[in-house]
């Protein structure tokens, strides 16, 4: 075979295009771009537009380089800045082969995409936009619902920042299977302008739907083109998951396309092109008679405009950014020791288990009941759950019955008090706490936060322990003999 050196982000002179990247050598008979589509292809693409954003862009770069799930490659697209951020993206080019950096003259964030997605070599693309950033389990929690649910679309709740101030965003309330096209565009009927289903960055694609039906971002409009490109997807695509875990930061700044003034005339004729687009949706999702019933409904969107949420510091669904999730903080300058490295391997295991509960609505004791019976199965005692709960029995009895009226559990009166057992119900929570233990593991041996140490030091206390009140145990049966 034929050896062949073939540059992980190429350069394409002929359209202005300059790449940094890795080299990486290989043995192929194909050609060398077959060969790093085929042997090096990621499993997803992150597509990062990029114009004059270097007061941001270190933050959403890091969210990316900082995700729990490594198989990514990132593609930063930067769009003839001229401040800092080509030299920015370089640097980080330089340090981390996934990061791929394309320099090109100004053309516009729609065609910047579209380019990027035409360099993309991933199962699944997802997008960001350099002024956001995404939490640390984003791409992790979006590959795993894909693989899960097989749908086409994975849709994702978001937090929308202004200023200080962070407030939860989402949809699809109160859906928590794959539903089908038709019933997503039903959906999309009762809140056509809402962000959650406009924007691209809380979705993820599959790639050979936007390769195959060449799924383009519309050049010709300046508005409303992140709406366009998903409409135009979800022809082509067959079923949509959503999840309901904020995983992505909005950031509203004066030069968002939110608050970008337009004319009345040109609002409109912009709102006409776009509804060209979304009645032809709806003719291709819906049957004629289906279209015809629901006319009046589609053509509601004339009167609706776009909406992204707000963080009003006056309402009781805004908290101060950092706020919205359980804090895990690591103190400077102080020594290794088991009881704080407790404490956060404790911390790290309750945001795996806050993110759960976000997903299934529920609260965070809830989960922990779950995970109790999850392990502990027919062994499980009400004192010991009170223990583990650190929770009186009033409180542990008010989680067990949340539970109980929620379907997630079985409940009867014994003798010795009351026994409890997941339902099938539980099933799904049951799986994400295996996958949160398993995460949790894959932590330790990669050294990250909670460290190997960490997980060693609690493992041996609790043999110590175990050791210790076995040997008790022994002690006092041998005295009663």
């Amino acid at each position: 075979m034929e050896q062949q050196t073939v540059q992980y982000s190429e350069t394409q002179a002929d359209d202005g295009l300059h790449a940094v990247g890795a080299n990486e050598t290989f043995e192929t008979s194909q050609t060398p771009k077959e060969a790093e589509d085929n042997v090096h292809a990621p499993t997803v693409s992150i597509i990062v537009p990029v114009y004059n954003a270097a007061g941001a862009l270190r933050r959403c770069i890091d969210s990316i380089l900082g995700q729990e799930y490594c198989d990514f490659e990132l593609i930063a697209l930067d769009d003839g800045s001229k401040d800092e951020s080509p030299a920015i993206l370089d640097d980080y080019a330089a340090k981390d082969p996934r990061v791929r950096v394309i320099h090109k003259p100004n053309s516009g964030v729609s065609d910047t995409r579209n380019q990027g997605m035409a360099l993309a070599r991933g199962t699944y693309i997802q997008f960001l936009d350099a002024d956001d950033w995404v939490t640390e389990d984003a791409t992790k929690l979006l590959v795993r619902a894909a693989e899960h649910s097989g749908a086409d679309m994975i849709i994702a709740d978001f937090y929308r920042v202004v200023g200080e101030g962070t407030s939860r965003k989402g949809g699809l309330t109160g859906i928590d299977r794959v539903i089908s096209r038709e019933e997503y565009a039903d959906e999309l009927l009762k809140d056509p302008a809402d962000f959650y289903f406009g924007v691209l960055w809380n979705k993820l694609y599959r790639r050979d739907i936007i390769r195959d039906h060449q799924v383009r971002m519309d050049t010709s409009v300046n508005w409303c083109e992140d709406f366009i490109f998903n409409l135009e997807y979800m022809v082509h695509a067959a079923s949509v998951y959503p999840i309901h875990v904020p995983m992505y930061y909005y950031v509203k700044t004066d030069g968002s396309l939110v608050n970008h003034a337009m004319k009345l005339s040109e609002a409109v004729r912009v709102k006409r092109y776009v509804f060209d687009y979304y009645t032809e949706f709806f003719r291709q999702v819906y049957d004629e008679d289906t279209f015809a019933r629901k006319r009046a409904s589609i053509y509601r969107y004339l009167v609706a405009w776009a909406s992204d949420g707000s963080a009003n510091p006056a309402l009781p669904s805004t908290k101060r950014l950092g706020e919205e999730r359980l804090p895990l903080i690591v103190p400077d300058g102080m020594r290794d020791n088991p009881f704080i490295a407790a404490h956060q391997a404790s911390r790290i295991l309750d945001r795996y288990l806050e993110r759960i509960a976000t997903q299934f609505g529920l609260e965070l004791g809830e989960v922990r009941v779950i995970v109790f019976l999850h392990y502990g199965g027919d062994t499980a005692d009400f004192k010991a759950l009170q223990d583990y709960l650190d929770a009186g029995r009033v409180s542990a009895t008010r989680l067990a019955e949340s539970l109980a009226f929620k379907g997630y559990v079985d409940s009867s009166l014994t003798l010795k008090g009351a026994k409890l057992e997941l339902t099938d119900k539980a099933a799904p929570v049951e799986h994400m706490i295996d996958q949160a233990a398993a995460d949790f593991e894959r932590l330790a041996m990669g050294g990250l936060q909670a460290g190997a140490a960490l997980i060693a030091e609690i493992r041996d206390a609790a043999a110590r322990a175990e050791a210790e009140t076995r040997e008790a145990v022994n002690t006092a049966e041998q005295s009663e003999k």
